[in-house]
């Protein structure tokens, strides 16, 4: 009875194996070109609807085994991953492409995708291997081809070098394609390369080299009365004389980039150009010719929805009404934060419909990839069966066949199931390290907009002199919190250093509320520990804020760093109207901003152990239990070294 229905089986194999072969002599390649050119038409406009087009195309293309197609489908899956900003995808898929061109011998059908693979290391930072594949691709450049690829690739090695800080080599790269625009008379590459040459030499201080070469580009511009390339090139001019600190000069070169803009109709243009000819005329204490050329820069920012444009214009407008109308300044400082929240907000949005889209890609291309491998285990399959129909007569040996051909396509199922759990894994790890990005870029406009404050009082009482004090101190605080954001862990010495500046500048804001001590132990080899960044200032913030400030008389904040065995205990003092007082006194919206501040410490604290597989623990007390004032926190940190 067994071997009867086993019999069966291996029939309605065949039979299907044969359907295939038919369906194989009925395959329409028109078809699938249809597909994947579609797929190019929306490459940079909708990856969803391109990765379906492609998906659709590869299930033809592997099964009907046409491996040509499939190269193109696989550099179109880069492309689509490239201007998705998914870099690793994109070189996953361009690797693909080129070795399956290179196993059926015809590397030609892969010439896009060797050509991208250099650029889709380069914008992954990945810069050493860009350098690689973009000279790799030089030699792989047909002579008869056109010079175009000859030259967007020497631009990108210039690139890639100017990036690494390799000024020389990118300044010769980018003579040599320089040399290639002017054998072919290229009016428009040779300004671009020669704007590009001005850059190298500002980034050395070269300024007077930077000049000569804007101006052999300007005179070039006008020449070929090419407006677009003299605007970049007087904008571009207006930098370096900003670097030279010559006002007069780069004025003029401004307002020649105005003027063009004008005719040409770009109101973009002209709020940038606007904006900048507004800030040398707030830097020259020419406040009434500030003012006017600001707004109307804010107008066009308005009318072209650039908010990014018109929060940089509300801003050096609050700076011009400053000596003149100080209730217009803040007055227009405040439409500032309002239009920089908003950006903020609006970022988070981003930062999540990227994690989406990474997510969705991710899952799309774990579906291509299963494609081919389900192929092949069809096609091993239905090998083995016709094997042991052929075999059939042969009954013990056919047996043992079969039963070891059965345990062999399980443990493939079996390693391809741990290798798709795996892929989970990780891409879940991924998405909680974007998460952890998102939760401290949430921290920050906290924390600026409370430093903030701080600067806004000194303007409120016209004090300019410790406002600018307050300012410079708070820009490089910034400095240090915005670079280390990048990083998960930071050593403690950069840490240390946050911590007393921002506690300096709190307590210069609020000295009648607080004196305070922060001691650090001698025996803290503080190079070599590591600890996530932003991790003690918002308790230190909250009992400043939150505490002190509320208290009548003067009190003191304790910040404490000590080593104990294999951990860093840090204590946080203070002797405030506490946690129970402070909430009595919020505001609904405070509460709920001081909520949803200390959540995400929480969420950041609770993703770093996950991740990290550390023991990160905080305590917060009632410093005198017995009155339920005061607040006393601490931290235990796990030593981790670099």
């Amino acid at each position: 009875m067994k071997r009867s229905i086993y019999i069966i089986m291996l029939l309605l194999i065949i039979n299907g194996a044969l359907y295939s072969q038919d369906k194989m002599s009925r395959y329409q390649p028109s078809e699938v070109r249809s597909l994947l050119d579609s797929a190019e038409l929306y490459k940079k406009t909708n990856a969803f609807k391109a990765y379906s087009f492609v998906e659709n195309a590869l299930q033809i293309i592997i099964q009907n085994n046409d491996k040509e197609n499939e190269i193109r489908a696989y550099d179109l899956i880069a492309d689509i991953n490239l201007y998705s900003e998914q870099f690793d995808l994109a070189i996953e898929n361009y690797v693909k492409s080129i070795n399956l061109a290179k196993r059926i011998n015809k590397p030609d059908l892969a010439y896009n995708s060797t050509k991208n693979i250099g650029l889709a290391y380069k914008l992954n930072a990945d810069y050493d291997k860009a350098i690689y594949y973009l000279n790799t691709f030089l030699n792989f450049i047909p002579k008869k081809s056109s010079q175009d690829d000859l030259t967007f690739t020497k631009l990108q090695i210039a690139e890639t070098y100017e990036l690494k800080g390799e000024y020389a080599l990118a300044e010769q790269t980018y003579l040599e394609a320089l040399e290639i625009e002017k054998e072919r008379n290229n009016s428009e590459g040779i300004i671009s390369i020669q704007d590009k040459l001005a850059n190298i030499n500002l980034s050395q201080n070269n300024t007077a080299g930077a000049i000569q070469y804007y101006e052999e580009s300007e005179k070039m511009a006008k020449e070929s009365s090419d407006k677009r390339s003299l605007v970049n090139t007087l904008r571009s001019k207006g930098n370096a004389y900003k670097k030279q600190n010559k006002p007069a000069e780069e004025l003029e070169a401004r307002q020649q980039a105005l003027d063009l803009n004008e005719e040409l109709d770009d109101e973009v243009a002209q709020s940038k150009d606007l904006l900048e000819i507004g800030k040398i005329y707030v830097e020259q204490k020419q406040e009434e010719k500030a003012i006017p050329v600001l707004q109307r820069s804010m107008t066009l920012s308005d009318q072209t929805q650039n908010i990014s444009q018109m929060k940089e214009a509300l801003y050096t407008l609050s700076k011009a009404y400053e000596s003149s109308n100080p209730n217009k300044a803040l007055e227009t400082y405040k439409e500032y934060l309002t239009v920089n929240d908003s950006i903020n907000r609006m970022r988070e949005r981003e930062l999540l419909s990227r994690i989406e889209m990474a997510t969705s890609l991710s899952r799309k291309q774990q579906r291509i990839d299963l494609l081919e491998k389900d192929k092949e285990l069809n096609d091993k399959t239905v090998e083995i069966l016709v094997q042991d129909q052929e075999l059939k007569n042969q009954s013990i040996r056919t047996q043992r066949f079969t039963i070891i051909s059965l345990i062999i396509i399980l443990l493939i199922l079996s390693v391809s199931s741990v290798f798709i759990l795996k892929s989970a894994r990780q891409k879940r790890i991924a998405n909680q390290l974007l998460a952890l990005k998102s939760l401290r870029s949430q921290m920050n406009p906290h924390f600026i907009f409370n430093a903030l404050n701080s600067v806004n009082n000194y303007i409120a009482k016209k004090d300019e002199l410790s406002a600018n004090r307050y300012l410079s101190d708070f820009a490089f605080l910034m400095r240090s919190v915005m670079e280390n954001s990048k990083h998960d862990f930071i050593p403690l010495t950069d840490e240390i250093k946050i911590i007393e500046l921002y506690i300096k500048l709190e307590h210069e804001r609020f000295k009648e509320k607080f004196d305070y001590k922060f001691i650090v132990d001698e025996d803290i080899n503080t190079e070599s520990f590591l600890i996530p960044p932003m991790l003690i200032q918002p308790y230190i913030e909250n009992a400043v804020w939150h505490g002190l400030r509320y208290k009548e008389e003067k009190g003191v904040l304790e910040v404490e760093l000590k080593q104990m065995s294999n951990f860093l205990e840090i204590t946080i003092k203070d002797d405030g109207i506490g946690r129970k007082k402070s909430q009595e006194l919020k505001t609904k919206n405070q509460q709920q901003n001081n909520s949803t501040g200390l959540k995400n410490i929480e969420n950041r604290l609770q993703i770093i152990n996950e991740v990290h597989h550390l023991g990160i623990k905080v305590e917060v007390l009632d410093l005198i239990p017995e009155t339920q004032t005061g607040t006393y926190i601490k931290i235990t940190v796990p030593m981790q070294k670099s």
